[in-house]
């Protein structure tokens, strides 16, 4: 896992290259509060002209539009403008995912799914994917660490109720279980992404 620290490491390292100034710099790291430190060169990377920030960024863009989003979303310096776009992208495309897999709906009969149903799917994505770029380098933070903390998020951030009294419940379709399943394709998409961008790192050893 060492390999993938590094390759977040690296992509925040390349947009920042990108955007230029050093100030600048200084002052996203002191609003993230994140663990964050500069690419060493004798740690990871012995040749910086082939790892550049070109190499990187190109390893990203050259992804699917969703998975650069989630790349920059998650571990870009960018305004709360740019990420609320990138964010977008990937809510919609989890939400897409998640119908294109099938999944049944707590509460949905043998019918279509009601649109408040499809309406709760949709928030369900939108809050597992902040849960993700909380828990994940470089906050590392708590996130949404139990079913209240959903159910918390849904009615402080969206103005929403969700009904996590059976998270999980044996033999039965649950918000808990679709939130374990949405969690597992954004940990999926992630690690397609970071592979390219490792394989810099290991191309550069």
């Amino acid at each position: 896992m060492m390999r993938y620290i590094s390759a977040r490491q690296m992509i925040f390292d390349a947009y920042h290259e990108q955007r230029g100034s050093v100030m600048a710099y200084a002052q996203e790291i002191a609003r993230m509060g994140a663990q964050v430190q500069t690419t060493q060169r004798n740690n990871y990377v012995t040749n910086c002209e082939w790892t550049g920030s070109g190499c990187v960024i190109s390893a990203v863009e050259n992804q699917p539009v969703h998975l650069a989003a989630l790349t920059r979303y998650c571990f870009g310096p960018f305004t709360k403008g740019e990420l609320a776009g990138y964010r977008e992208i990937v809510e919609i495309a989890l939400y897409q995912q998640m119908i294109h897999e099938g999944v049944k709906l707590p509460g949905q009969d043998k019918g279509k799914p009601t649109v408040q149903q499809l309406e709760a799917l949709r928030y369900l994505c939108m809050a597992a994917l902040y849960h993700h770029s909380e828990v994940t380098w470089p906050y590392s933070r708590p996130g949404l660490h139990s079913p209240n903390a959903v159910r918390k998020w849904f009615n402080e951030y969206l103005g929403a109720e969700i009904d996590v009294r059976f998270w999980t419940r044996k033999g039965r379709t649950t918000w808990g279980c679709l939130w374990g399943q949405a969690l597992l394709i954004i940990d999926r998409w992630e690690q397609r992404v970071l592979q390219r961008v490792a394989v810099l790192i290991r191309m550069a050893a």
